[in-house]
């Protein structure tokens, strides 16, 4: 199993606590990982990307591209928009660890068959973001950083 991180130098970040995380979190949504690589992009790229994969002529947060429709072990490679990030955690008051980590666990749980496309589907994959992130060993630390 491999998971790795292209992503800027982040005061606090730590990659291996970072992908123990998401393995707890595959395991219980019931899945396993095979292999997970989350790169940032800029907010160019990340629009072109948008539109080129989604049809989408705007800046994101998280594009996920899963190699394989289930069924499991998940194989995806995820693009971050690290513009997007920022403006979020500044926008919503919010720590950026705190915000990319609700953005990392965000694209697994496309993976596991979450969706956000409609005001239900956003309630239930936000609770469940909210729910993971209160496990992460290191959420406590995130408001001090």
């Amino acid at each position: 199993m491999a998971i790795t991180f292209e992503v800027p130098k982040l005061k606090g970040f730590a990659k291996k606590q970072t992908a123990d995380w998401l393995k707890l979190v595959a395991e219980k949504e019931g899945a396993r990982i095979q292999r997970l690589h989350y790169k940032s992009f800029k907010r160019q790229e990340m629009i072109d990307l948008n539109t080129q994969f989604l049809g989408h002529e705007y800046d994101t947060d998280i594009i996920s591209f899963s190699i394989q429709e289930h069924p499991l072990p998940i194989d995806a490679d995820f693009a971050l928009g690290w513009d997007q990030i920022n403006e979020q955690a500044s926008e919503f008051d919010q720590p950026l660890l705190k915000e990319l980590h609700r953005i990392l666990v965000h694209g697994l749980l496309h993976c596991v068959g979450y969706d956000d496309h409609n005001e239900v589907d956003q309630k239930e994959i936000r609770s469940k973001e909210d729910l993971y992130l209160s496990i992460h060993p290191e959420c406590s630390t995130w408001n001090s950083i």
